[in-house]
Parts: structure tokens; C-alpha cells; sequence
């Protein structure tokens, strides 16, 4: 376990999550993209992806949900939020017990049809809402946990690369400004840019250690254009005094 990237928002540690989250104090939400089930990393592997489109195979290990989601329930104050596919909700709700909420889902447009043609294609990817017991707050107001954007097309390092405008969304219907987001599978960093972006603070864990490099590589980016739009913000203004 090591800090692999650190700034004023953002701390990202390279190590194995179920090592690491135990050690961890202060999260307000855990919001993050585990690696899905079995069948979906195989099928991924044998060259039909149901729910997104990629060159970058899915080399990682299926999701240990019953070990995993009760690590991440505990280091939790509030929201714990976690893309899974479709078959995975009833793993997630029995797993979850009292915590559980509902279901969410991510509706991709753009996403990859049926190939073969001989069944339906995969319209998305569930969100499994689970939430410590007690009182429940989201910003959402009472609309429903359903998101609608098209998948990363731009510069992807990572398989399940999720767009950062529905990570935007997410961190801004689940949690407040400075609140503390737990991602403990960040892969290529999308959730603490968005964290980042919205002034929350972000905490991420990450297995590989070239999604890491990835990761702070985005987090520098941002930070250098966070500066650029602030300089030139000031620039705007000093120009327009008398």
C-alpha cells in the first residue's frame, strides 16, 4: 500500500481495496465502478461486449461481492453507489440486507447492439443504491436513479471507462460539497475527476498500477487547466476595471 498521487482534493493509493478501505476513516459516500461477474468479463474476453464497445480487453478478476460490498458498507457514512450489470442486482440487494435501497440504471443510446441478432441487445447498466441505516438524503429530489448519456468515445485506457458528465451527475445527486467519495476500484480515475471538479474531496484505490499512472496523469491535467481558467478568469476581470 502506498499514496501513489496526492493534491489538495484528491489522494489516490495503489494497493489492494480490501487492505486498504479497512484503514480508512472519514468517507462520507463510496461511489465507484467494481469489476462486474464472470460471465460479463468472459464474454468481454471472447470478443462480444453486451454493454459496451472496446478494443481494451477485461483482464482483471470478476467481483467478489459478498467479501467486497460489506468492506465498502462499513468504511461508509452515507450513499454507497456501484455500477454492476443487470444480473448482479439480486447478488448486490441479498448482500446489501437492511442497506440495500433499490436499483439504478445508466441507459446507453449509443451502446452496442446485438450482434448476432438473436435476442435482445443490452440496453445499459444497473446502479446498485445501497445506504447505511438511518436517514436517507439525496439532491435528486423525487425524480427517478435514471441516467442517460452515450459511452467514453474519447481518449480510453481503461475497458469500463465510465463518461465523466454521468460521474458528474452521480457525484452530484449523492453527496454535498465537501463531502469525502470513496472510489475503491478507480481504474482510470473518472469518479475523482468528477469529485474534483465539484469540490468534493476523493480518496481512490487502484489494484494496477498503470491505471494509476493514468489516473494522476488526468488529475495534473486538471489541476493545470483549473489554473489556466482561473488566470484567465482574473485576467477577464482585471481588464474590465475603470
Amino acid at each position: 500500500m502506498r499514496i501513489y498521487y496526492e493534491d489538495a482534493h484528491v489522494r489516490l493509493y495503489h494497493g489492494d481495496m480490501r487492505e486498504i478501505v479497512p484503514t480508512l476513516a472519514g468517507i462520507d459516500h463510496v461511489i465507484t465502478d467494481p469489476p462486474y461477474d464472470a460471465h460479463t468479463h468472459e464474454s468481454a474476453r471472447s470478443g462480444y461486449r453486451d454493454y459496451v464497445v472496446t478494443a481494451i480487453p477485461i483482464d482483471f478478476a470478476p467481483l467478489d461481492v459478498p467479501h467486497a460490498l460489506p468492506l465498502m458498507l462499513n468504511a461508509a457514512r452515507r450513499w454507497v453507489i456501484c455500477f454492476c450489470s443487470l444480473e448482479m442486482l439480486g447478488t448486490y440487494r441479498d448482500v446489501a440486507g437492511p442497506a440495500w435501497i433499490r436499483s439504478g440504471f445508466w441507459r446507453r443510446p449509443d451502446g452496442a447492439p446485438q450482434f448476432t441478432g438473436d435476442r435482445p441487445g443490452q440496453p445499459g447498466e444497473a446502479l446498485a443504491i445501497c445506504h447505511r441505516p438511518g436517514r436517507k438524503r439525496w439532491n435528486g429530489g423525487g425524480r427517478h436513479g435514471f441516467y442517460e448519456y452515450g459511452v467514453e468515445r474519447g481518449l480510453r485506457v481503461h475497458p469500463t471507462q465510465k463518461p465523466e458528465p454521468l460521474m458528474r451527475e452521480l457525484v452530484s445527486d449523492f453527496t454535498d460539497p465537501g463531502d469525502v467519495v470513496l472510489d475503491p476500484f478507480a481504474g482510470s480515475g473518472t469518479t475523482l475527476v468528477a469529485c474534483k471538479r465539484l469540490g468534493r474531496r476523493a480518496i481512490g484505490v487502484e489494484l494496477d498500477e498503470g491505471y494509476c499512472a493514468a489516473t494522476a496523469a488526468r488529475l495534473r491535467q486538471g489541476t493545470l487547466l483549473d489554473a489556466v481558467w482561473r488566470d484567465a478568469e482574473q485576467a477577464s476581470l482585471l481588464e474590465g476595471e475603470p
